[in-house]
């Protein structure tokens, strides 16, 4: 029985690690045409290795750890959970530095809604 309960701790904090509407993407309207804009405005630029146009048409697969962290920090800065400046720092840090994803990191921020929410939809926080 023990074992179970540890189970199920690891994958509650797993959960609340993640970006608020991570799991429950399916209610974040808001989040979710914001993505679509970027997809359309943002297209021709790049992030790391990535066409940002073409990897949010294409979506990706479980192991793309670059689009799984992209997505968890663009939630986190939509839902005003982390600064544009720390926003940009952490996806600059993880996908190529500063100067290689200024055009896609400068069109993301650029197209953020000045409305954005506070609360992920859904949630008690």
């Amino acid at each position: 029985m023990s074992h179970l309960r540890l189970l199920l701790c690891l994958v509650a904090f797993g959960l609340a690690a993640c970006a608020p509407d991570s799991v429950r993407n399916y209610e974040a309207h808001g989040l979710n045409k914001y993505l679509d804009k970027i997809q359309s405005v943002c297209a021709g630029t790049r992030l790391g290795d990535h066409e940002l146009g073409e990897w949010l048409r294409s979506g990706t697969n479980d192991s793309d750890s670059d689009y799984v962290y992209w997505l968890d920090q663009t939630s986190r800065l939509y839902y005003n959970r982390v600064s544009v400046p720390e926003y940009r720092d952490s996806i600059a840090g993880a996908l190529g530095g500063a100067k290689p994803n200024a055009e896609a990191l400068d069109c993301i921020v650029k197209n953020l809604p000045p409305d954005r929410p506070t609360k992920v939809p859904g949630s008690i926080l």
